[in-house]
């Protein structure tokens, strides 16, 4: 099948096309007619003949978004462990831009974390109609007590080879792996995982910058949710130290992700970052949770009591946040209208980053010739007009 997207402006991966086209075939991207091939390239495409013609109408035609940590939404979570309730996560998302995806765990128990792998699993070799769902992300239960957040700490557990190895169940799904280095096995957990191409990332930790230093000569790669549930500078005994956020900060080895959502942080962080790490480093991410584009009310996050009000989640005794109530959209929209990011560099964090951090990078992410067609369409106000996720 051949599809044809014009009149749009094409985003790419160093810049946007004023007046583009792109056409897919058979799911992939087939050819995408740029400033340099000009009109009558844009011209041939249409004479060339498609089963579908998308009329972007001034939009942007961008490659769709991919968010490597998502916990949920409409009303449902990942750890239901229920097709119908992980399908409903995937189109909600899907609606809001995502075409692929790591469907994320939270802390708890063994078998509950062992059933809700296998749910993935089953879901992403069948058929369904949402977000591409990509593998797994378990964040926890191997994390600081004292930064736990939104995470039960009644299931927080010591990090080994043989424990996350249960979880797989030999199913080969983890792609990433969130936890505190600080803990007992951390190492060659994170060495032995890392190898075998999972990404290894420092989560709802303790450690001091010697800490951080040496998990990104351990296999750890990547910094979760920035300055959320993570040690910063402090003063316990009277002289400073740092944490895991200006380690992050300082470390050229380490990429990190941010909640863009307007919430968990100001646009001066985002600004931070961005100026600390670069393009190529920073991912923006939506950790949603179960009432993402749901009412404001009660909830409930791993067992754990959740209020949502103001378009915040946190727990209902107010001492942390609980994931976000965000999407994609929100977060580009956030990064472009409010920090003032170049759109393309926005698209590029919510989407090639998280591409690149799991090694997916050469087939989803960007809009290039072979890559899958994972395209949507949206105004100026990231409103989306049109998802395409490929099926192949």
């Amino acid at each position: 099948m051949k599809r044809l997207f014009i009149n749009g402006k094409v985003i790419l991966e160093g810049g946007i096309i004023d007046d583009g086209a792109v056409l897919t075939e058979n799911g992939y991207i087939a050819a995408v007619a740029d400033a340099h091939s000009g009109k009558d390239a844009i011209a041939n495409l249409i004479n060339g003949g498609a089963d579908e013609i998308i009329e972007a109408d001034g939009c942007y035609i961008s490659p769709g978004f991919i968010d490597t940590h998502i916990h949920g939404g409409a009303g449902y979570d990942v750890m239901d462990a229920d097709p119908g309730a992980l399908e409903s996560i995937a189109r909600l998302h899907m609606e809001h831009g995502c075409t692929s995806f790591l469907p994320t765990t939270l802390t708890s128990s063994k078998d509950k974390i062992k059933t809700a792998i296998i749910n993935i699993g089953t879901l992403m070799n069948g058929e369904y109609v949402g977000a591409r769902i990509l593998g797994a992300h378990l964040e926890g239960p191997c994390i600081s007590l004292k930064y736990k957040g939104a995470q039960n700490p009644d299931y927080i557990a010591e990090p080994s080879v043989g424990f996350f190895e249960e979880l797989d169940q030999g199913l080969g799904i983890i792609r990433r792996i969130s936890m505190a280095p600080e803990l007992r096995g951390a190492f060659e957990t994170s060495a032995h995982f890392a190898a075998l191409g999972v990404n290894v990332s420092i989560a709802h930790s303790d450690a001091d910058n010697d800490c951080v230093e040496a998990a990104a000569r351990h296999g750890f790669s990547h910094v979760t949710h920035m300055y959320n549930g993570m040690s910063y500078i402090s003063s316990p005994d009277f002289y400073c130290k740092t944490g895991v956020a200006e380690s992050c900060l300082l470390s050229d080895g380490l990429s990190c992700e941010v909640i863009a959502d307007g919430k968990h942080m100001p646009k001066e962080i985002l600004k931070l970052i961005y100026k600390c790490k670069g393009l190529d480093k920073m991912l923006l991410t939506t950790d949603a949770t179960r009432p993402a584009k749901m009412p404001e009310g009660n909830y409930e996050l791993g067992g754990l009591d959740v209020t949502v009000t103001d378009g915040v989640a946190m727990l209902s005794d107010r001492t942390s946040f609980a994931g976000s109530v965000a999407a994609c959209d929100d977060l580009v929209r956030f990064a472009y209208k409010v920090c003032g990011f170049k759109l393309h560099e926005a698209v590029r964090m919510a989407g090639l980053n998280h591409a690149r951090l799991i090694g997916e990078d050469s087939r989803i992410g960007s809009i290039k010739v072979g890559k899958r067609a994972d395209i949507i369409v949206f105004d100026d106000d990231i409103n989306i007009r049109h998802v395409s996720v490929s099926n192949i």
